[in-house]
């Protein structure tokens, strides 16, 4: 499981959560919101387009192939990894942004708690046939530091490529809370070249 928790003390807990985790949802109100498509191997490419240049090269959903990379760094807030695009058309293709994230109970399953935050200003990445491509994504450890959190198992990932609205499923052992503490514990950045950003 990647997502494991830096700390097992349970007494700090409470004082982290109020301190900086509350960003990442510790007591966050439920709002129903629920996760949308994002507007908009070897290493890829980058180029500076204009945010508002043609996308009809964007890369599509059924030529990319999403997963998780092994490169996973912890720190006191979390897991940090790389979410991996790999080009597995016959064309070249684009992306640029970041993607849409959430947790779900499994594939085609439920959506648990907030979608991920994102930072989308990234470059526009050129992805050559079988190159791959990668958005750092944070999986928050605040579900297991906090005492009041009625845990939730996680099954995966929903993923949405930049400026796609087709998901793709990535399984994933994680822990989620329950309403009102649903989150958001993810965060998503901008997909850069290389297969292995994990910064945000």
């Amino acid at each position: 499981m990647l997502f494991r928790s830096m700390t097992s003390a349970a007494g700090m807990a409470a004082g982290v959560c109020a301190a900086g985790l509350a960003l990442w949802g510790c007591g966050a109100e439920v709002t129903g919101q629920v996760a949308t498509p994002p507007a908009g191997s070897p290493s890829a490419t980058s180029d500076q387009r204009a945010v508002g240049a043609p996308q009809d090269d964007r890369c599509r959903t059924a030529d990319l192939d999403v997963g998780l990379g092994s490169e996973a760094n912890h720190d006191m807030r979390g897991t940090h990894l790389p979410l991996q695009f790999t080009n597995t058309g016959s064309q070249a293709c684009t992306l640029h942004g970041a993607p849409g994230v959430s947790y779900v109970t499994g594939e085609g399953g439920e959506q648990i708690g907030l979608p991920a935050t994102r930072e989308t200003d990234g470059p526009v990445v050129t992805l050559a046939p079988g190159q791959t491509a990668s958005a750092g994504l944070f999986e928050s450890s605040a579900p297991l530091k906090t005492p009041d959190c009625r845990r939730v198992d996680v099954g995966g990932l929903r993923v949405y490529p930049p400026g796609s609205t087709d998901p793709v499923f990535v399984a994933e052992d994680a822990v989620a809370c329950e309403p009102p503490m649903n989150g958001p514990f993810l965060g998503v950045g901008p997909v850069e070249p290389g297969p292995d950003n994990t910064g945000l």
